[in-house]
């Protein structure tokens, strides 16, 4: 096997694992939509870790194929990519290629779309707290900085305090 040949298969064997990984975190990336949604703080912690795991190995493997590439004579990029596809006539390559750009594009959106979850929770939670801040005429801020109430309770009239 020359070192042509084995730049191709490098390549494939680096475009199948950027696959999977990216399949993984397109999956995780639905669970954590979820999480969202029924406001699992334990899941959504363990999927940011995860998340941030497989963020990292799909970068390794991009760099891994973008020397690959270079090693090749072509450019480390997706124009690289584009080229070398086009000139090497790499048929599983290829489909490869367009699984990883399509799962990509699904991450992307859903990884968007988790963003708009989170801003919107974040939001309900400052006009909360900003609810249970304002100041009342009688008895100032109902919390304190350190999140205990301020409002001192007073036995009602008529009852006997013990």
């Amino acid at each position: 096997m020359n070192t042509r040949s084995s730049g191709h298969t490098a390549i494939e064997l680096c475009l199948q694992e950027e696959v999977s990984m990216m399949s993984s975190l397109a999956d995780l990336l639905k669970k954590e939509q979820a999480a969202l949604i029924e406001s699992d703080v334990i899941q959504l912690n363990d999927f940011t870790q995860s998340k941030g795991q497989l963020v990292v190995q799909i970068t390794e493997l991009e760099k891994k194929r973008n020397a690959y590439l270079q090693e090749l004579g072509y450019k480390a990029d997706i124009d690289g990519m584009q080229a070398y596809l086009q000139a090497a006539d790499m048929q599983n390559s290829a489909q490869h290629w367009d699984a990883l750009l399509q799962l990509s594009s699904q991450a992307k959106e859903d990884n968007r779309a988790n963003g708009l979850l989170i801003n919107r929770r974040l939001s309900l939670n400052q006009a909360t707290l900003n609810l249970l801040q304002q100041n009342t005429n009688q008895a100032g801020s109902m919390y304190g900085p350190n999140g205990q109430s301020t409002v001192k309770s007073v036995p009602g009239k008529g009852y006997i305090a013990t």
